[in-house]
């Protein structure tokens, strides 16, 4: 989204909304740094996503979705102008986006869901977000949502890019003369949520929940009450420029995401960290705008979708959007490995001319769980019948690479190589392309159009003297 100034008295923002089975186990998640400098989420210090949609979709482009690679363009109806989807990896954090298109849903101007939230809790450089979000053709870029405190206590909020700033639910200070309260959610629980525009330039979240939790306000020091049972409570926010009720061009997004401090830095993208378990079911975009007042809804299944995004494609497994409108990402983050070549990379051998003599070259992942190496060689052999051999390897495992050497019709020895690129778990650093100005690469990669956030390859030369000989 675009960048949001927060009220001294707002909260964090945590885009997330897409994992794994809720009853999964969850991984530890330790912290070292000294906690008196992480960022106070009490009074809006947490970091902002920063993740649009793609505005590809007003530009008669085509689509595709990368959460399934026999997937190329999306299949449009007849009447719809094709679309555009730029799938990108940026600083702001890994993320899954769903991505309406008006030319497959006509004048919306609602999407509701219902999230899952599992039981996690933020870091200071991880915080994970679960929302809904969208931008008019004409008019600023919006979410709303939920993020998670570092007690696990989940916050709702709604964002508006430009001078929008963010609502979170108001301060209750009239029910006891004197003290102020606010209201946040319990993991391990589904909500429904609902983002609308119920009268123009306004946005609405409702939340509707079986388990609220009342906190005590002093100051900027939050003590918990304790739950407050089920209700359905609303944040307005009064400036979001462009949103009309009657939903004419308005894109929605569902998006799951980890928000990186700061304004995002590629760097964090290999940390300690995962989030999993969040799902979201029951997604639906419609209209109340209607004749009579009659709402309507509509499953927001593939048939509506623009485009569907999970970037970094490693970090981020999403499900594919066949499952629509059930959908859940799981995001783990990369883990720093180590490589062995058992072996070593260096061979002689011998053979008659116009012969083959075969070998392999063995590449170990030598770290501790969970971290893993990928890797891909194109070895030697006859020209046209190399294939690529390519794979990711968990801790202590080893992949053989078998090579063919082949001797020409000259007696001799030579020196014949070629390269295993491998990635232990390191980020390309840099930044992403601009109307203005192309991408920046500060740490290279041997991988072939490497962009920022990208594994980091390295190249491994494998070096084979081959002797032939006339006998």
């Amino acid at each position: 989204m675009s960048s949001y100034r927060l009220a001294a008295a707002t909260s964090l923002l945590l885009l997330a909304a897409c994992g794994q089975n809720p009853t999964a186990p969850l991984t530890p998640q330790s912290v070292t740094e000294d906690r008196s400098t992480w960022p106070s989420l009490e009074e809006g210090e947490a970091p902002l996503p920063d993740i649009g949609i793609d505005e590809g979709v007003f530009q008669n482009t085509p689509g595709s979705d990368n959460t399934d690679t026999t997937l190329n363009a999306l299949a449009l109806p007849t009447d719809a102008a094709p679309t555009y989807l730029t799938c990108r990896n940026e600083p702001s954090g890994p993320y899954l986006r769903l991505q309406t298109d008006p030319a497959r849903t006509g004048a919306i101007n609602f999407v509701e869901g219902s999230a899952y939230l599992p039981p996690v809790k933020a870091i200071p450089t991880a915080f994970p977000y679960v929302y809904l979000g969208g931008q008019p053709q004409t008019g600023m870029a919006a979410d709303a949502g939920v993020y998670v405190n570092y007690d696990g206590s989940w916050i709702p909020f709604v964002a508006v890019a430009g001078t929008g700033g963010a609502r979170n639910l108001p301060r209750d200070t009239g029910s006891e003369p004197g003290k102020t309260f606010v209201y946040r959610l319990d993991g391990h629980q589904s909500v429904q949520m609902r983002m609308y525009v119920q009268n123009d330039n306004e946005l609405r979240l409702d939340i509707t929940a079986s388990d609220w939790v009342k906190f005590e306000l002093k100051g900027t020091a939050l003590t918990r009450l304790g739950g407050v049972g089920p209700s359905t409570r609303t944040i307005v926010h009064p400036l979001a420029p462009g949103w009309q009720k009657s939903g004419e061009t308005q894109v929605y997004k569902v998006m799951t995401t980890i928000a990186f401090p700061g304004k995002g830095n590629f760097r964090y993208l290999t940390q300690n960290y995962d989030f999993l378990g969040s799902s979201w079911s029951g997604l639906n975009v419609g209209q109340t705008d209607t004749p009579g007042s009659h709402e309507w809804r509509v499953p927001f299944t593939r048939a509506r979708l623009y485009s569907a995004c999970a970037a970094p494609r490693d970090v981020v497994t999403p499900t594919k959007t066949a499952l629509l409108p059930r959908a859940s990402a799981e995001i783990r983050l990369r883990r720093l490995a180590s490589v062995a070549f058992p072996g070593g990379t260096t061979f002689d051998l011998s053979t008659r001319l116009r012969q083959t003599e075969r070998g392999q070259v063995s590449l170990q992942n030598t770290a501790a769980a969970p971290a893993l190496v990928h890797y891909q060689a194109d070895p030697l052999g006859r020209e046209n019948t190399v294939k690529t051999l390519a794979g990711i390897l968990g801790s202590g495992e080893t992949a053989t690479l078998p090579y063919s050497a082949i001797c020409g019709t000259v007696p001799g020895t030579s020196a014949q190589s070629f390269n295993v690129l491998y990635a232990k778990g390191e980020t390309v650093l840099g930044s992403n392309a601009t109307s203005t100005a192309p991408a920046v690469i500060t740490t290279p990669s041997s991988m072939p159009g490497a962009q920022p956030g990208d594994l980091l390859y390295h190249a491994a030369p494998v070096t084979v003297n081959l002797t032939c000989t006339g006998k």
